[in-house]
Parts: C-alpha cells; structure tokens; sequence
C-alpha cells in the first residue's frame, strides 16, 4: 500500500472538505462530548445513545469512518502550519484517534484502507499528538496481527512517514515512533523491512544526538541510577531500537547508507557497548524494569553489522607494501616469487637509518606503545581484546556466520583461540632426543573475564620467562589490517594473517615446528635468532590439514642461523622446519635487554588458490561452455556424460596433486602488481609467462598421469560405505556458477548422491567408460581456455575477499577501530525537556546545539 494511493482513491474538492469537514465536527463535538446540550436545552445522559454514535463515527471498523471521521483526519493530515482553525481540527483529530485506540482491539483489525492511505500524512503531522498517537495506533494494529504488521511494515509510505516522525524534535512523537517500530518488528519480515526502509537511517541521526545518550555513556559511575528518569527511558528505548534494526538489517544493504553517519552512530554505539559491559556486574543489572533490554552480544552484532561496510581509512596500496617489503625496483618482486617464493627462505636486511622513512615499517612501530617498558608494551595490545571467532575457510556468507556465532560475538578473549603465553623448555635439561616440549601459563579454553588481571598474570609470565602470542592481529589493529590486505592483494591470496609475539630475554616461545603457510616475520623490537632446517619433502603442506610428526635426526648444525635485528624481515616458506629464541650472545644486545617483539605475516593459500584449484576452476569454466555450445556432442545423453566424466576428473585432479609438487605450489594469477612503467610491465609480463607455463605443465601433467581406475575405486568404496568424507574437499566448487539443466548439476554440498549417479552409469561398463573418460580429457587439455579460468578463478577470489574483509571490519569495529577520538567530534545535540502533558509544536519545543560535545 502506497502513500500515492491517498490521492487515487479519495478525491476531495476543497469546498466539500470545508463543508464536510464543518458538518462533522459539529456532529462530532456533539455526539463526543458527554455535556453537550439536545435540542431541548437539556444535558444529554452519560449513557445511552451518545457513546453509540461516537463508537460508529469513530470506530475504523465501522462503515460510517469514512464518512464521518475520514475528513477530519484528512484536515489534520494535510495542515502545514498552526493557526487556529488547524488547532482545532488537530486537537478533533487526536481525540478520534484517542478514542480509536480505547475501543476494543477488534476493531484495530484490519484498519480501514483509508486510515491506512492517510497514516503517512497522519505521522508527518505538525501537531506532536496527532502524530504521536498515530505511531500509537500504528503500534497497536501491529500487535493486533503479525499479517497486519508485516504488511504495515512493508509499505514504503508508513515507512518515510515513521522516519520523518523521527526527525520531529518532539520527544513524545520520537518515544511514539520507537514504540511503534518495535511493534512493527514483532516478525522478522517487519524487522527487515525497516530495517531496509528510510526508518533505519532517520533512527541513526536520532540516536547520535540525544544528549542523554552521551551522559548515560560518558559517566563514570559503574552502577545503574536508584532512580530511573524520563531521559534514561527514553534513551534506553532509542538504543533498542537502533540495534534491532542494525542487527535485522541485510550486510548488502548497509552500504546504501551514508559513511559519515553510519561512522559517527558506530562510535556512540561502541561506548554504549562498553558502558553495558562495565555495567554487567551490578547485582542489580538485571532485576530493574524499564533498563536497557539489548543484550551485549545483540549490541555486538549491531556493531559487527553497521561497520563491515565501511571503508577503513587506514587502507594502502599493495605496491607500498610490496616497496617497503621487497625493495623499491620492480624487478625485486619478481626476483622473489622465481627464486623464493615457496623455494627457500630469505633474509632482507634494513638499514637502520632508513626505517623511519618507511610509512609500513613506522605504521606498525606506531601501533604499539613500542620504547617504553614491557609492561606497558603487553597493556598495549591486550587491552580491549574480544575474541575472533573462526569462520570456515569456504564460507562466502557473511550473514550465515553473523547466525552461527549467533550470542558468542563480542567475547571475552579465548585462550589459545586468540592467545598464548608460553614457553619452551631448555633442551639442555631433558634426557632424551625428544624435541623440546611447550609448557603453557593457562589452560585451555580458559577465558579472561577480568582485563585487568589478565594482564597482570601475563606480565607476571613475562618475568618467568613466558613469551606472549596475539592471534589475529589484523582483525584487532586498523594498522596491521591495511599491511595485511594490502600484501594479500599483492600475492592474489583472499587473505593475510597476522600474529604478534613478545619475548623475555634468553627464552624461547614456541618449540621447533613448521608452519601450512608461508610466512613474513618482521622484527620491530630488540633481536630474535631463528634457525631454519631445509625441507626435505617435496610436497608443500596444505593449509588446515594435520601436522606431520617432526623428523627427530634432524641436526642441530644442519640448520640455517640467522640474527634479526630491528626492522629486518626474514620470509620462510610453508613446509620449512624452524626454531626461535632471544639468546642471541652479548654482543648482539642492544637497548632493549634482550627482549624481543616481532610480527609474523602468514600468507595462506587456501584449497581454492593452490594450482589444484585452479585445475578445477579451469576444468569446470570449459565444462560449462560445453553445456551451453551447440555440438552434438552437448546434446541428450552427452550432457549428462559431459556432467559425469568432469566429476571423474575432479576426483583423478584431487590424487594426482597427493603426488605432484606442482598442484600444491600457490596460483598468483590474480596478484595485484603495478603496471605504470615499461620497466614495471616487463617484470609484469615476466611473472605472467611464468603462471601460464606452470599451467601448461599441469595440463600435460593431466593427460599423462590421470587414472581414471584410481578415481572410479576411491569413488565406488566411498558409494559403499556411504562416506562422503573423503570428498569434502569438494565443497568449495559449489561457489562456482552452474548453468544447464537443472538435472544436470551436481550438487557439490551433497555430493554422495553424484557420486551414487555416476557408479551406476559407469559400473556396467568400465571399459567403454574408460575410453570416454581418456576422450574427454584430451578435449580438456587441448581446448581449454586459459584466460577464462583466469578471470573465473579472479571472481571467486573476490567472493572470498569480500567476506573475509566483512569479517575483518566487523572485528576491527569491535576493538574500537571507529571510535572518534574524545573532545574532536562535532555534532548536534538534543536536549528534551521533561514529559510534559501539553503538547508542544516542534518549532517551539527545546533544541539545543552543542558544539564540540564528545560522543
């Protein structure tokens, strides 16, 4: 139902509005008020026939609304300014709507068309109470019926008259306003719908400039009031709303909304998130009536919400990091991924009258409160900390996880989920060849309730020798966020994680071990020795599968040594065994007594962005343009073969990387490198042939060594033992479209049912189906397009971009990443006097400006 509709469905001149509307207010005044006189003189009866003809005339189930009642809402809805008689027939107009309300909850449901068709008028009213007793009734037909409510909801023109409503200035309507959305939001298709509506954004505005508000988050008190005033309810009401409509609306609508608001609301709304959580320990917290009803984790998750969308102002291009990293030439990158990327560790030196100039190095020295005392240096990044909950590697939903973490968002810090303090024995004190073993300062799963004894107990572990290790820097730091987006897009990788480790002086933190991804360790405070041993496996580790027990003969003078000093960067691949500790001798100290404070970047190349991944996006691209070519071959049951025989493939792909080295190697087709000089594209065009080569490799890789027999057995033993395990891997290839008959796709979340399919076409004649097979895959490696896989494989990682840096916003916002600093925030404050029982016109009612007032 349309605000337009008003003006379709009921035309009236104004010469019969004036005479209608005179008509009815006489009928009415006599009719309402209980000491009107009858023709006789005489006083009319409280009882009887008068409450009979005022429940007709104001009753919106009756017939008789539109004609006896409908003009004078009509004048109400359409005056514009205050005079005397627009005072007349809105002070009429809210004794209807008074009286609408006292009647039964029957006659709410359904509400006439033309009351309907008038709300939007009826909300934008001058006169506080018409509007506000129209949110009233509103409301009230809401919690009448769920069907009504959704459907009042739904339409746009309640919608912008309730957001305008808001924006009145009185604080009757706003309260009425508040009311009627959390009745409208009864369902969650109300929810969404507000939440998707001008609603949301007037409600934002709204909420950022009621002073009560700021007071109720900028005192100190760590208690709740004794007594509850008219400003903390109404306060309390305001911020319900918010984070019920931030919490219910859509991510993909959060970006319609303008950045300065959404940024200036998220910062009120992380003190208020703050405030609840200092306040949770009163005894009294939950007992009080009229209190603040969101819990922590809804606020939480309406901060998560309204900041993932967000542009960081902290973001860097990935060619200053690839400088500050790699060196300013062009062809030091290239030089790297050929010679060491997933090859050979390396060590990149830095001359210490130069990091200063360096903005990545002097960003990250600036993110902790570096050249001061240990102490201070652990406060500085455990301060604040909530926990990063895991997201699964293939999940491209937002939304989907914001469910599954549903009331944990917003946490206190999990042990070894977010942090650890540990250290590793000395070898010299064990018997037997077994490798050191890591002794840990708390237990698993322990969780930090209590900030600052945490902090004080890791301090403590600091002096006992105890290194502390910090999880998931980039979702905690905006600064360690931009270094690690950026150098994701350098390597075309969906993400880059970052640890920070703090070690007392002749220690060691974690035991010798490797790592399922490469890494960056950046050295930003005193000296670290590392050791690294050389990998003699050739197949690089995969990221999330299990840890190979270490080779115990492993010599310890075998090892590579090397001494990072302040701002040196050591890259040391997946798969390469290594050890780290800060007994580096005398002569290697250095102002800092020997501890040390490094930041390790781990680029992980997920099952997706290896070569085997995309070996699949490629076979999977040429698949589905055969479905849709025109061949006989693509026609009947080829297609279906066509279906079949690249499920077989997928699966002889998927062993034959448990083999060859090539599979398992990091794709970076989709690396983001410059290309603004001819210098630069000549070192671009270089890193290109060499991708396009290693793809061929694997194409001619396919057509000689892939077993279908190999792939048919481990497909049939799982169809017997109805175990979809083994193919789980799989997974991830239902983010990749599919077109053609519906029959035909394979359903990759489901995949035994394929694979049941496929048994049963094949088992009958294995031979001809191997001759099939060997066809098909000669076809694919002839006539695959290279440059299609490319831009399908540059699609999917943008998917999975896209969430990973939903995720990272959102946990940023969480640490406090959008917070304005305090005294610099600008704004407009509204000031309401206290409940008054006159209503005051907006244009009269107290409106104070504040400038310079902190959120």
């Amino acid at each position: 139902m349309q605000e337009a509709r008003t003006s379709a469905s009921i035309i009236v001149s104004h010469r019969a509005l004036a005479a209608s509307l005179n008509a009815a207010a006489n009928r009415n005044e006599r009719a309402m008020h209980p000491n009107a006189m009858n023709r006789n003189g005489k006083r009319r009866k409280r009882k009887g026939r008068v409450d009979e003809v005022a429940a007709d005339d104001a009753s919106p189930s009756s017939a008789s609304f539109d004609h006896h009642v409908f003009p004078i809402l009509l004048a109400a809805a359409q005056t514009t300014r205050q005079n005397s008689n627009s005072c007349s027939s809105a002070a009429l107009a809210a004794r209807l709507l008074r009286r609408v309300l006292s009647r039964s909850p029957q006659m709410l449901s359904p509400l006439p068309d033309s009351l309907v068709a008038l709300l939007p008028r009826l909300l934008s009213s001058s006169c506080p109470s018409v509007a506000a007793l129209s949110c009233e009734v509103l409301g009230a037909a809401a919690l009448r019926s769920m069907e009504a409510g959704e459907v009042l909801a739904s339409d746009s023109g309640i919608a912008s008259g309730l957001a305008r409503a808001l924006g009145s200035g009185s604080q009757r309507v706003t309260e009425a306003a508040c009311n009627s959305i959390m009745d409208l939001s009864a369902s969650s298709v109300g929810r969404e719908r507000l939440a998707g509506s001008p609603v949301l954004p007037s409600m934002l505005h709204v909420f950022f400039q009621v002073e009560s508000i700021c007071e109720f988050v900028d005192s100190r008190t760590t208690k709740h009031p004794e007594k509850d005033t008219e400003a903390n309810k109404i306060s309390y009401l305001i911020i319900d709303t918010v984070v019920l409509l931030v919490s219910s609306r859509k991510v993909d609508k959060m970006q319609s909304m303008q950045q300065e608001l959404v940024r200036s609301a998220l910062s009120l709304l992380y003190k208020v998130w703050k405030k609840v959580k200092l306040l949770r320990s009163s005894a009294d917290c939950n007992n009080r009536k009229n209190q603040l009803q969101s819990r922590e984790y809804e606020i939480s998750k309406a901060i998560f919400n309204l900041s993932i969308e967000l542009a960081s102002p902290a973001c860097l291009e990935p060619d200053v990091v690839r400088k500050s990293i790699f060196g300013q030439a062009e062809s030091n990158f290239e030089n790297f991924v050929l010679a060491y990327w997933e090859k050979s560790p390396n060590l990149y030196r830095r001359k210490q009258n130069t990091q200063n100039d360096d903005p990545v190095f002097a960003a990250l020295h600036s993110a902790f409160n570096l050249g001061t005392t240990p102490d201070a240096i652990i406060e500085s990044f455990i301060k604040g900390l909530v926990s990063c909950p895991a997201i699964a590697s293939d999940e491209l939903d937002i939304n989907s996880f914001l469910h599954e973490v549903h009331d944990s968002l917003g946490d206190t810090i999990k042990y070894r989920q977010d942090i650890r303090v540990l250290r590793t024995e000395d070898p010299s004190d064990q018997t037997s060849r077994v490798y050191a073993r890591e002794e840990h300062f708390f237990d698993d799963g322990t969780v930090f309730l209590d900030e600052e004894a945490f902090a004080k107990k890791c301090k403590h572990a600091f002096k006992k020798g105890y290194s502390v290790a910090l999880r998931g820097l980039e979702f905690r730091s905006e600064k360690v966020a931009a270094i690690a987006s950026a150098l994701a897009d350098l390597f075309g990788q969906p993400s880059v994680g970052a640890n920070i480790y703090f070690s007392p002086p002749r220690s060691q933190g974690l035991a010798r071990h490797y790592d399922d991804h490469c890494v960056l360790v950046w050295q930003l405070l005193g000296c670290k020795k590392w050791m690294i041993w050389p990998n003699p496996k050739p197949l690089l580790p995969r990221l999330y599968e299990p840890f190979d027990p270490l080779d115990c003969t492993l010599d310890d003078n075998s090892g590579r040594v090397e001494v990072l000093h302040e701002g040196d960067m050591m890259y040391i691949p997946r798969g390469y065994v290594h050890e780290a500790h800060t007994d580096v001798g005398e002569s290697q100290m250095n102002a800092y007594a020997g501890y040390s404070l490094h930041l390790t970047l781990a680029i992980e190349v997920e099952p997706p962005f290896e070569w085997e991944g995309f070996a699949h996006i490629a076979l999977h691209c040429w698949v589905e343009k055969q479905k849709l070519g025109g061949s006989r071959f693509d026609r009947s049951r080829a297609k279906e073969e066509t279906s079949l025989f690249a499920l077989v493939l997928h699966v002889a792909i998927r062993l034959l990387s448990n083999n060859d080295p090539i599979f398992r190697k990091a794709c970076i087709v989709a690396a983001k490198l410059p290309s603004s000089s001819s210098c630069t594209t000549a070192h671009l065009k270089a890193l290109r042939s060499s991708q396009r080569s290693t793809f061929d490799e694997i194409l001619r890789s396919l057509e000689k060594n892939c077993s279908f027999k190999e792939a048919l057995k481990s497909i049939e033993l799982a169809v017997q033992e109805n175990n979809d395990e083994p193919f789980q891997w799989m997974s991830w290839l239902q983010h990749l479209p599919q077109g053609g008959d519906a029959d035909l796709r394979i359903d990759f979340c489901n995949i035994l049912e394929a694979l049941e399919e496929l048994v049963e076409a094949f088992s009958s004649n294995p031979e001809q189906a191997l001759v099939g097979f060997t066809g098909f895959t000669s076809r694919f490696c002839r006539y695959v397009v290279y440059q299609d896989a490319c831009e399908s494989f540059g699609t999917l990682l943008q998917m999975y971009r896209t969430t990973r840096n939903q995720y990272m916003r959102g946990m940023l916002a969480l640490h406090g990443a959008h917070r304005v600093a305090s005294g610099t925030e600008s704004r407009s404050v509204l000031k309401w006097p206290l409940a008054s029982a006159k209503a005051q016109h907006p244009n009269s009612a107290t409106l104070r400006i504040a400038i310079g007032r902190t959120g």
